[in-house]
């Protein structure tokens, strides 16, 4: 059974975030690099021209709708309400034709299947049981075409390096400037990376407003991860520690790699 309490409070974290979400991540994910590196595992693994692609804990669509602008068919599902106003609101303005649906990826229930889902950056790190990751990798395979892949990312426990001191990022468009403040702890009794945000928003010299976020994101290896795969009934396909900046490389991942992006497919 879902934990109602791990939903609302995954819903609630991202309220006031995700009206900043675009301005901090800009500087963060090269959503282009890595929307090439999607279709350079879809070529390889999937030589069909365009796909339909289902994009779980999409946010504000960053991947979803560079996928759409080049021709797939591409729904995205996030728990966030404010998250897919945003995207279905880009979708409009861009007159890219994707579909946004507010969703939670771990009971997802869609009258269709897909060539492909895919999971970027933090987004599985939401799922903090065993259970609940069974339950998502379950629920994406019903949503696969025979052979369908799923292409995800996780982050690494060996590859954690949390900040014993206070880290902030500045980012600003010709409206505002906000300031995010960061410190973590990692646990390594379950694997739980802790993360507590404080904003600052600022218009030219007037305070907008502050806020505060908690975050909680759980960490796995990568035996971990492909024992679950396979306990869901998926099978893994490549492991890779992608580096996405002016060109692509796929790296063999080592214990030390954070993000490690993973290919799956049904059997």
């Amino acid at each position: 059974m879902m934990d109602i309490c791990t939903m609302v409070r995954s819903v609630d974290i991202y309220d006031k975030f995700s009206q900043y979400y675009d301005l901090i991540y800009q500087k963060i994910v090269n959503y282009e690099r890595e929307a090439d590196a999607i279709e350079r595992i879809l070529t390889e693994f999937r030589p069909k021209r365009k796909k339909t692609i289902l994009d779980i804990g999409c946010g504000t669509g960053g991947h979803a709708l560079i996928l759409g602008e080049r021709g797939h068919k591409v729904t995205g599902i996030d728990i966030s309400p404010t998250m897919i106003k945003q995207a279905i609101e880009k979708a409009k303005n861009k007159k890219v034709k994707a579909k946004f649906l507010v969703k939670d990826m771990r009971n997802t229930m869609l009258d269709q299947q897909f060539d492909c889902a895919i999971c970027m950056f933090g987004g599985l790190g939401y799922i903090l049981t065993y259970e609940e990751l069974i339950q998502v990798f379950s629920n994406v395979k019903k949503h696969l075409v025979r052979d369908g892949l799923f292409i995800f990312e996780f982050w690494n426990v060996g590859g954690i390096r949390p900040s014993p001191y206070l880290t902030w990022l500045k980012a600003e468009d010709e409206k505002i400037t906000l300031y995010r403040l960061s410190e973590s702890n990692f646990n390594a009794r379950t694997n739980i990376l802790n993360i507590d945000f404080n904003f600052i928003v600022i218009d030219k010299n007037r305070l907008v407003e502050t806020f505060s976020e908690a975050h909680k994101m759980k960490c796995y290896t990568l035996p971990e991860i492909h024992k679950y795969i396979e306990d869901s009934g998926l099978e893994l396909a490549a492991a890779y520690d992608l580096i996405c900046q002016d060109q692509i490389e796929f790296k063999i991942p080592t214990k030390e790699t954070f993000r490690i992006f993973a290919v799956t497919r049904k059997r």
